[in-house]
């Protein structure tokens, strides 16, 4: 899972410069703006994966061959009716869009309808495609889910070779590629399933009951990540109302470097997941518990990892990557980031109601409090202040919605939300405080070796503070017991 992480960084770092050089600022802008529901229903595949998932394991666990065929038929017909109501509203809202709220040249709008119809395709099949995801994670085959995932990678980069020899438009031509990669790597995924799992089989199976739950469970699920995304991919729409393409291209960087970081943390979330789903069905609640405590206490210190030098280093870093760098990515980037260690820990939480099966209220509260950002973005920028307020609002947004979703989990599925608290979110609280002060010292400095030195010591400082504060002593060990010279020595005690 980590090889695939490192391909897909490389690629991607390495694709957007090349993309951002042909396609230019503007074009690039209008990639991210009409494009942006690829990325949100790229994000929005995991979740439709993660519905079908929770009964596949939940069955697994309680040992019901029959009822996993049942899960995939169902799933199938879920998840079809799902992409016909995705196609219908997103053709209504795009064309209403173009129609009235778009800010591009007029002679650029027919290569950025053929992109938004190229994406509506796309997060179409993806919606689909979330269904064989979900077999492959939750048979926990996790090769081949990382080879693939390498593959479309590299596939992706093909594309980026080919874009300076485009028969025509370049941008055109970019979506009709993307759409063919998506075409592929569902194909490829199908076979892959059809022949490992025996319940690959459309049999016309139909149970009143299970669809209903199951449907009420994947609505819950939607909900409440639509509002997320919806959020963050929104705000391109209303950073280009007013500030046109080039906010959207820094708008676009930020947001694609901070979904990298967060690939790093699914990697951990989709491998404890089954095991934590599983438990739960089979009675093991000190063990699903610990469970969720401990990836939390994993997802925060990794991406704590990763945000320190990507925020302390953000102009140089931008710099060497793109060359160019459009204006306001560098505060954009810093911002996202932000909001992306806030989240680190959602994955766990987001786990709890789903092992429980009751979604109902928990998404309901998060669909409300994660819509917030956008209409009051809105208003900040309407009346003058500067772009970034609208990350600083998701910023505020974010804090209150973790609290809240904490006392849902206590209320819903009787989870100890105050040992939560105590261990994880007021040690972390006192690391983000740190990372704080240290970086406004970093400010302060001119030279980039400077800027390494304060980040290093950033990162040793948290990580200590991790590891006496936030990890328990038996998790010490554990740890340590893993470094090969000091195996033996805690297996001989």
């Amino acid at each position: 899972m980590y090889i695939r992480m490192f391909v897909l960084i490389v690629v991607s770092f390495y694709t957007s410069r090349v993309v951002l050089q042909q396609l230019g600022v503007d074009d690039y802008g209008i990639f991210t703006l009409v494009g942006s529901i690829v990325a949100m229903f790229n994000s929005l595949r995991a979740v439709f994966s993660s519905s079908t998932q929770r009964y596949l394991n939940y069955e697994m666990g309680q040992g019901n061959a029959y009822n996993l065929q049942l899960v995939f038929n169902l799933s199938i017909y879920i998840n079809l009716i799902i992409a016909i109501i995705f196609i219908c509203l997103v053709e209504i809202l795009g064309i209403w869009f173009f129609a009235y709220k778009i800010n591009i040249a007029p002679e650029r709008l027919e290569p950025a309808f053929i992109v938004f119809q190229c994406s509506v395709g796309i997060a179409a099949i993806s919606i689909i495609t979330s269904v064989f995801d979900a077999e492959i994670i939750a048979h926990e085959h996790m090769n081949f889910y990382a080879i693939i995932a390498i593959v479309e990678s590299l596939m992706k980069l093909g594309i980026v070779f080919l874009l300076s020899h485009a028969p025509f438009d370049k941008l055109s031509f970019y979506g009709y590629l993307l759409l063919g990669v998506s075409i592929i790597i569902y194909l490829i995924n199908y076979i892959y399933c059809k022949s490992h799992f025996e319940e690959i089989k459309l049999r016309g199976l139909w149970d009143k009951k299970y669809i209903k739950q199951m449907t009420q469970f994947a609505g819950w699920n939607f909900l409440g990540n639509t509002a997320y995304t919806i959020t963050q991919n929104g705000m391109n729409m209303i950073l280009n109302v007013f500030g046109g393409t080039v906010v959207n291209a820094a708008r676009g960087i930020a947001f694609q470097v901070s979904e990298l970081t967060k690939q790093f943390l699914t990697n951990v979330n989709t491998v404890m997941t089954p095991y934590s789903i599983k438990a739960y069905a089979g009675g093991k609640y000190d063990d699903f518990q610990k469970a969720i405590f401990i990836s939390s206490k994993i997802l925060f210190y990794v991406q704590l990892m990763l945000t320190i030098p990507l925020i302390y280093l953000t102009p140089w870093l931008l710099q060497l990557w793109l060359g160019e760098v459009p204006e306001y990515s560098v505060v954009f980037l810093q911002l996202t980031l932000c909001i992306s260690l806030i989240r680190s820990i959602h994955g766990p939480i987001d786990t709890i109601f789903k092992a429980k099966g009751n979604l109902k209220y928990y998404q309901i509260a998060e669909g409300i409090i994660l819509a917030f950002p956008l209409v009051l973005g809105y208003f900040v920028l309407k009346a003058g202040a500067p772009y970034a307020s609208i990350f600083v609002c998701c910023i505020f947004m974010e804090l209150v919605n973790m609290f809240v979703i904490l006392i849902l989990a206590r209320k819903v599925a009787g989870f100890n939300s105050t040992a939560y608290t105590y261990n994880i979110l007021l040690p972390a609280c006192l690391c983000l405080i740190c990372a704080g002060g240290l970086f406004y010292f970093n400010t302060l400095t001119s030279t980039l070796w400077q800027q390494i030195v304060i980040s290093l010591a950033s990162m040793v400082i948290c990580s200590a503070i991790w590891w006496w504060c936030i990890l328990k002593r038996e998790e010490r060990k554990q740890i340590l017991s893993l470094i090969p010279n000091r195996h033996v020595e805690y297996r001989t005690r």
